[in-house]
């Protein structure tokens, strides 16, 4: 069974509404009507929490049939449907998201403190109390020469609204900056509302610099307002 089909059955036995099934799993509804109509994948954190809610594991909902305790295949309709380099992707995110979503990580006070001054210094604002956050540095792992990681990681839940969304934020980002922007980028677009790049090596906001001989570092800042969340990703170009 598809994944759409897990969530269209698990709503219907449970009288609910897309907005109810999104409010529970801290997404917009928006996102909900993709997973269903199969325009768009939930990331591996959110996935995690649909298995935890609609008691069926991660493996049944992507399509992952268990052949022993060691080794795992991927089923051959689900290789041919989202391709080699998305299960590339959801593999390391699987390690990512775990960590980023974790509330009992051991950052500390410090590192917190820092995070939020980076922030606030970068996008020239005042940010809401902290609620909640996380952090991972990819700057030291290897996998395939790091072209499928981001340099780091971090996200703030914040315990008031964001009000800080100006006309510098954009709603989509456009055709050609998907393009050059890394693949694992891809979930982040989808499921939040508001973006903003800055081009820590010029100090430009939302242009991807491929003209230049230079590699440009750039901090990808994505705002999903219903769950007051602001993630950022750490990547080079």
């Amino acid at each position: 069974m598809k994944l759409a089909n897990y969530l269209k059955e698990f709503r219907k036995k449970n009288n609910m509404t897309q907005q109810d099934l999104a409010d529970k799993l801290f997404v917009t509804k928006q996102a909900v009507s993709k997973w269903e109509t199969e325009r768009g994948t939930p990331d591996l954190g959110t996935l995690k929490d649909i298995s935890a809610l609609i008691n069926v594991s991660i493996d049944e909902l992507v399509g992952v049939e268990n052949k022993t305790k060691e080794t795992k295949e991927v089923d051959e309709k689900v290789l041919m449907r989202i391709g080699i380099a998305i299960l590339l992707v959801i593999a390391i995110l699987s390690c990512v998201l775990f960590i980023v979503s974790n509330r009992n990580n051991n950052v500390a006070d410090d590192k917190k403190e820092e995070l939020i001054a980076k922030t606030e210094t970068q996008l020239k604002t005042v940010l809401p109390q902290v609620e909640d956050y996380g952090y991972v540095d990819y700057s030291k792992w290897t996998y395939a020469g790091n072209s499928f990681l981001p340099k780091s990681m971090y996200y703030f839940v914040f315990k008031d609204e964001i009000i800080f969304i100006d006309s510098l934020w954009l709603s989509e980002i456009d055709d050609d900056m998907v393009n050059v922007i890394p693949v694992y980028l891809g979930e982040y677009l989808d499921s939040c509302e508001y973006f903003k790049i800055i081009d820590l090596t010029t100090g430009t906001i939302n242009i991807i610099n491929v003209n230049d001989d230079r590699v440009h570092s750039y901090v990808l800042y994505c705002v999903d307002i219903d769950s007051k969340r602001v993630i950022a990703i750490s990547f080079e170009v």
